[in-house]
């Protein structure tokens, strides 16, 4: 009943979104607008604000960045040489569905749930770390298979300026060195940011149920289903393994668990599409790995709570 307290809310409010999406009550456009708001507006004042809160001692653990980005690196790669017979349309898109996370949307808020809003700090230091990390290694999965082929270039250019000028990262990076420098947010400002904040958890799982198509699923199921098992599975697997073995336990073990054990980001999908990948079989991912993470996140939970 614990674990069903934790993760079922979270997928109760991503069914309202899809539901009222799926009924026309939500048009398209403004779902849009309600992603926009939670990654440029909200997310970024939760993350500020949890950072700036956090001794810079308890928010940036090296040994968790070091297992993060070296599970993220072989789940990439390992799932890139085991699709060396596929299309390169399709082998760039597989490897980075394994390995990009929906950290803000959906992992985010279960790992909140799960371990309390205390892991915000730290959860806004790896995050940001990550987010540059994901989108460097999905150009690099991306552009590779076309190697011998003429690549848009401006695309990946366009990818990469997009990591300087992510506002989740900005945001990370501001609060690190307002704790850094032993800055304290006046009263006002802060209660300002907790509110703003407040709305960026329940809004990222509305909009993220609100995005789902199942009928995305029909254009590549089979191989959207073992991509999910690995991101779901594998690479938190991964995770765990990795941290256990560095020493870590509670919430500092369960926080990146959760977050990297969302499944495939949606982004993913528009970086298929700007960088000649198979879309379809991004979109349709994203959609079975987010379907599945009912059961998957559920199941860390409960390992993560008996360990």
């Amino acid at each position: 009943m614990e674990i069903l307290d934790t993760v079922l809310p979270v997928f109760v409010v991503m069914g309202a979104g899809y539901l009222l999406r799926a009924t026309g009550q939500i048009e398209a456009a403004v779902n849009a607008a309600f992603a926009r708001l939670v990654f440029y507006v909200a997310a970024p004042a939760l993350l500020f604000r949890g950072a700036a809160q956090a001794p810079l001692s308890e928010s940036v653990d090296l040994r968790t960045l070091g297992v993060l980005a070296g599970a993220t690196l072989v789940t990439a790669f390992a799932v890139y040489a085991a699709t060396a017979r596929a299309a390169p349309a399709r082998r760039g898109v597989l490897a980075q569905g394994a390995h990009r996370s929906n950290m803000v949307f959906i992992g985010l808020p279960v790992a909140a749930y799960a371990c309390g809003e205390e892991v915000l700090g730290a959860a806004a230091v790896f995050i940001g770390f990550m987010v540059i990390v994901c989108n460097l290694l999905s150009v690099l999965v991306l552009v590779l298979p076309h190697h011998r082929r003429p690549v848009d270039g401006g695309a990946a250019r366009r990818a990469l300026l997009e990591i300087v000028e992510n506002p989740l990262i900005l945001s990370c990076a501001a609060g690190l060195l307002c704790s850094a420098c032993g800055i304290r947010l006046p009263v006002s400002a802060d209660r300002s940011l907790e509110l703003i904040g407040a709305i960026a958890l329940p809004l990222a799982l509305f909009s993220s149920g609100a995005s789902i198509d199942l009928g995305k699923l029909r254009a590549d199921g089979r191989a959207a289903a073992w991509v999910a098992l690995v991101k779901l599975v594998v690479h938190p697997g991964l995770v765990y393994l990795g941290l256990c073995w560095a020493g870590l336990e509670g919430a500092a073990l369960a926080c990146p668990v959760l977050v990297m054990g969302a499944p495939t980001a949606v982004v993913s999908s528009v970086m298929a599409r700007e960088m000649k990948g198979d879309e379809p079989l991004a979109a349709a991912i994203v959609i079975g790995s987010t379907l599945g993470s009912l059961f998957s996140l559920s199941g860390w939970i409960w390992l993560l709570r008996v360990a």
